[in-house]
């Protein structure tokens, strides 16, 4: 053991600094400890160990020594912490720790939750002790030095203000004598320095990243919330989501609190309800919820369990009401289950059932993956509520990334069906329309597509039948879709894929938008040949329906925008529009539509929209660039405008068509970006926002109107209106033309002289 003597008045120096800083001494000391280590060991959060209550040994009257229950303590320091931060936190955690009754066993689960639980590693390496002035302070007493040189522990750091000393005993096979008094000189300067000063960072910065610009958004998550403690499921579910190439990662995730899943789910600043989080993860047992019940409680919790089946329900539907990320809530099996838990599993999932953006996954799922003798971890369990073997924590990982992997995969555009043996069961042609099934899975299939377009998912069938014979089964009372739920019906012989590619250019999308369910493992190999752009699928039987449709579609979909839940409407319009256009010069089409546009500022009901317009927008965008809200916030902080533009016509409405951000930038008005959907082209939008650029310009004291376009594979509509203004050859790398507002008022963009608008516009 090394004594070190405590420099003369550093004792009342620290005890006043605490008194001013409403902490204890002992708090002080071993804050100014973790302070010490952080800084020597760059690590924000390790376990320490404080004793506890040493009354146990009064029995022992022949014994000498110290006599000490540890209990491990899980120091941490913040990036951007102030030493001072870390003394407050230390208090806090030291008084909780310190409370009448607390055990080892009570704080496992809060070290689990902090992620400082490591499987066969020495839980606590490091041991603080405080003695208090008055310890010691007798005349006379003095310290021998001595010691075994060998512990379970590579330090215990003993601070006796009543005699003067600093204590280091330390293991031999660890910390030599020297290394051990450096140490110990260093913590004595630092303890120092931090009473004069607590102000101080806690830690320097060293390779700091380079600073966020304002307004930037923290990194996407995944947050988890369970009713158990987590062990090392969150950091193989981080390696998973990035194994499975989750849509928007990479991802950190995130914690809730342990065993605090109901007030995560309530609290408006949790991690579930954090606006970078991607999708929650709500891990449930019913036998975790009774764990700590009341003895009054009735039969193991029976009275809390019915409150919490509706409790549960209700929180979730409110947070996913509130957010827009898709919340997975998985039952995780339990090793003694019984009728009571079963009943409360569905009951909270009869509540959840068919509810957009919530995906369940029930308990029983689980008895495919992995024996039930190789899940469970009774040891844990006990030790610190961490019921599951890691193998079986790979298992949930690995389950958890495939689900947020298809709830996050980008919505198609179109879903083609095929009908003999995928919409429903049987070959009509063969049995007859009226004797092909569409219950059970088949039915499970429908509704999930009449939910996608619900969604805005416009749907396409595509059989091998004759016409009359597909019009008869969706005509049938019974069938969930009929014919009107379709946005294209082709029932015919010649291959699907030249079908598929018709109803492409039909809709005027492209085919990297299209998603294709058959039956047929021919029919998705010549798809796939043919139209590599479109996922094709094979549906499996009736009997593996079910977990291909929940696999496929985890959750109930929700549109995204307004825009998105009326698309299949504004296509059935455009069938009425396409009907209006026959036999009339496109000059008449156009006055006769009565097309009318509104131009607004982007506001915060539009902003999602105009997100969304920026990203999926391929063939009218002048300069292709994710108008994320960082962006929209740096276009307007570097005096530029975004303007949003809505249009409708006399057959209805198209919604939010158009985003416009513009920019001052000396005589002329630079179009930043100009994205408009695909739907409005051949409409003369483009023209009469070119008219609305002109207005803009001179309102703001400018000549010209600047349109750049960059040369991307899809957007030719786009570079062809700028060449057409003087921008360049069309397929040159990037058009750029500057335009008086008078020109811009003249410009159409298709002839007057043709009965189309598709031989010269950008339709």
């Amino acid at each position: 053991m090394l004594l070190l003597d405590l420099p003369a008045d550093l004792q009342e120096r620290v005890a006043a600094r605490a008194t001013r800083l409403g902490i204890t001494p002992a708090a002080f000391w071993l804050g100014a400890l973790t302070v010490h280590l952080a800084r020597l060991r760059e690590r924000n959060k390790f376990v320490l160990a404080v004793p506890v209550d040493t009354r146990m040994h009064a029995g022992a009257l022949d014994a000498i020594g110290y006599f000490g229950l540890p209990i491990p303590f899980a120091a941490q320091v913040e990036p951007g912490d102030a030493a001072v931060d870390v003394l407050h936190r230390t208090d806090g955690r030291l008084g909780a720790v310190l409370e009448r009754g607390v055990t080892f066993f009570d704080a496992m689960p809060a070290l689990v939750a902090e992620g400082l639980y490591r499987k066969d590693a020495p839980l606590v390496e490091l041991y603080f002790n405080y003695m208090p002035p008055q310890a010691g302070s007798a005349p006379g007493l003095e310290i021998l030095p001595a010691g075994t040189g060998w512990s379970d522990l590579d330090l215990m750091v003993t601070v006796m203000p009543g005699l003067g000393k600093l204590g280091l005993d330390h293991s031999l096979d660890v910390l030599d004598e020297a290394s051990c008094s450096a140490l110990g000189r260093d913590y004595l300067a630092l303890v120092a320095e931090l009473a004069d000063d607590p102000t101080v960072p806690a830690v320097s910065v060293v390779d700091a990243a380079p600073p966020v610009q304002d307004g930037a958004r923290p990194a996407a998550q995944v947050a988890v919330a369970a009713t158990f403690a987590l062990g090392n499921l969150p950091a193989m579910l981080s390696v998973a989501l990035e194994d499975a190439g989750v849509e928007g990662g990479p991802f950190e995730v995130a914690e809730a609190p342990y065993h605090q899943v109901l007030a995560s789910l309530h609290d408006p600043g949790s991690v579930l309800a954090d606006p970078s989080t991607a999708a929650g993860l709500v891990l449930l047992r019913a036998g975790d919820l009774t764990r700590f019940a009341p003895e009054d409680d009735g039969p193991e919790g029976g009275g809390l369990l019915a409150e919490l089946a509706e409790e549960y329900p209700a929180a979730l539907l409110a947070l996913a009401g509130r957010g827009k990320a898709p919340l997975v809530v998985a039952f995780l099996p339990e090793r003694a289950g019984d009728e009571r838990a079963r009943r409360w599993e569905e009951s909270v999932t009869e509540r959840l059932r068919d509810k957009p953006g919530i995906a369940v996954l029930p308990s029983d799922r689980w008895a495919g993956d992995c024996p039930a003798d190789e899940m469970f971890d009774e040891h844990t369990d006990t030790m610190a509520h961490l019921p599951f073997r890691e193998e079986f924590q790979a298992v949930v990982a690995l389950t958890l990334a495939d689900v947020v992997r298809n709830l996050r995969r980008r919505p198609p555009k179109v879903i083609v069906v095929d009908g003999d043996h995928t919409l429903w069961s049987g070959v009509a042609g063969e049995i007859g329309p009226e004797a092909v099934d569409l219950t059970g899975p088949r039915a499970l299939l429908a509704r999930r597509l009449l939910e996608w377009r619900a969604a805005g998912v416009l749907l396409a069938l595509v059989s091998n039948n004759d016409e009359a014979t597909v019009h008869a089964v969706l005509d049938r009372p019974d069938s969930p879709l009929h014919r009107e739920h379709f946005a294209a019906i082709s029932a015919a012989w010649e291959p699907k894929w030249t079908r598929i590619l018709r109803i492409a250019e039909e809709l005027g999308l492209g085919l990297d938008s299209f998603l294709f369910l058959d039956d047929n493992p021919v029919e998705i190999a010549a798809v796939r040949a043919e139209l590599p752009e479109v996922l094709s699928l094979t549906c499996p039987e009736a009997g593996g329906l079910d977990a291909f449709v929940h696999r496929l579609w985890p959750a109930v979909p929700r549109a995204a925008t307004a825009e998105d839940a009326s698309r299949a409407e504004f296509y059935r319009q455009e069938k009425v529009r396409d009907e209006a256009r026959e036999g009339t010069s496109f000059a008449e089409f156009l006055e006769n539509l009565r097309l009318e546009l509104d131009i607004e500022p982007v506001s915060a009901e539009t902003a999602e929209r105009t997100v969304q317009l920026s990203r999926r927008t391929n063939q009218f965008n002048l300069r292709p660039v994710p108008l994320d809200p960082d962006r929209l916030e740096q276009l307007t902080r570097d005096g530029g405008e975004v303007w949003t533009a809505t249009a409708r016509d006399r057959f209805g409405a198209y919604g939010q068509i158009g985003v416009l951000a513009v920019r001052p930038d000396g005589d002329a008005l630079e179009v930043v970006a100009w994205m408009m959907s695909c739907r409005v082209l051949g409409r003369g939008v483009e023209d009469r926002l070119l008219q609305w650029l002109a207005d803009r310009a001179e309102a703001l004291g400018r000549t010209t109107v600047r349109l750049i376009a960059e040369n991307t594979p899809r957007n030719i509509p786009a570079r062809r209106l700028v060449s057409r203004l003087g921008g360049g050859d069309v397929g040159a790398p990037r058009l750029e033309t500057a335009v008086a507002p008078a020109r811009l008022r003249e410009f159409r963009s298709w002839d007057p002289g043709t009965n189309s608008a598709a031989e010269d516009s950008n339709a």
